[in-house]
């Protein structure tokens, strides 16, 4: 109740002010007050000025920028997938290399240093007959590697 009361008399005091002459005091505060307000106001306007650039420059992100950087987020996954393959591939050469090493010490092996060159001799000129060739059987496809079966 003291609130009301209180509010009831400066609601009086403002009426009389209006009603009547304004006192120098009051109307040096008003215009401070006014000022004030104006600044205020300005400081509003560039504000929501700023908050507008904002706004249009994530539409320029949202329109131009995402879709280039999700273009290149896909380029990057392509050449990892890429990276990923000639990782297989270069593994598989690896143990395809380590097959040929074996076969070639069983055929050494197998054969001697002289034997070995009778036998790749006996190869190149299409020569049958030897026992020691038939001790040792190329099978066709065991060295062949290629890199059209695995970058597709």
């Amino acid at each position: 109740m003291a609130n009301d009361q209180h509010l009831r008399s400066l609601c009086a005091d403002l009426a009389k002010i209006f009603n009547g002459p304004v006192p120098p005091e009051v109307a040096s505060k008003l215009n401070g007050i006014e000022k004030t307000l104006e600044g205020s106001l300005t400081k509003l306007d560039e504000f929501q000025a700023f908050m507008s650039s904002m706004q249009a420059n994530r539409r320029e992100a949202e329109e131009k920028l995402v879709p280039q950087l999700l273009k290149r987020v896909d380029h990057v996954e392509d050449i990892f997938t890429r990276i990923d393959k000639l990782e297989n591939f270069v593994k598989l050469v690896e143990e395809s290399a380590r097959n040929v090493e074996d076969r070639v010490r069983q055929v050494d092996s197998a054969f001697g240093e002289n034997k070995l060159k009778k036998f790749i001799g006996s190869l190149l000129r299409n020569s049958q007959g030897a026992e020691d060739d038939k001790k040792f059987q190329w099978k066709q496809g065991d060295f062949a590697v290629r890199h059209r079966d695995h970058f597709k």
